[in-house]
């Protein structure tokens, strides 16, 4: 995702491409953050959704191994849930996207939607749980540790143990 001058950017095409395999040109300058931002609102919302339907499945006592499988099978399925549910189910939060920068890149998503004088209702609550994480300190874990802010929420053991 790049932003700028058209012309400059097909003089720099080829310089993109040693940086990665799809380069698309976006728009003028600060387009490109502005579509990396929208990413990250996507990514965290899918995430916190992952999650919720985790806790979900959870306290119905679905087998939520089974129950992801049929979900990754349907519309529900996406990169989103094939890389971060596992790690949810196993408790494995080391990061490889962490809260701390997720946090940062949601209030640029935020900041720019304010100068644009739109409307993010759910990145703005999602932003919220992913500043609840991070205060929570779990900036250094994976994104996917979004889990366990919604477990406190939702006053839920961790998944797999049994409540007091």
């Amino acid at each position: 995702m790049v932003g700028g001058d058209p012309d400059a950017f097909e003089r720099a095409r080829i310089l993109f491409g040693t940086l990665g395999t799809t380069v698309v040109h976006v728009g003028p300058s600060g387009a490109g953050q502005i579509v990396k931002a929208a990413n990250q609102m996507i990514v965290a919302g899918t995430i916190e959704l992952v999650a919720e339907a985790m806790i979900f499945l959870n306290a119905w006592n679905v087998d939520r191994e089974s129950a992801l499988r049929v979900l990754a099978g349907g519309l529900a399925g996406s990169k989103v849930l094939d890389r971060k549910a596992q790690s949810m189910l196993t408790r494995t939060f080391e990061p490889g996207f962490r809260i701390d920068l997720h946090d940062k890149d949601l209030g640029i998503a935020l900041s720019a939607a304010r100068e644009a004088g739109v409307a993010l209702p759910v990145g703005a609550v999602v932003a919220q749980l992913m500043g609840a994480a991070k205060a929570q300190g779990m900036g250094e874990l994976d994104h996917s540790a979004l889990l366990v802010t919604l477990e406190n929420l939702s006053g839920m053991p961790p998944m797999g143990e049994t409540p007091a």
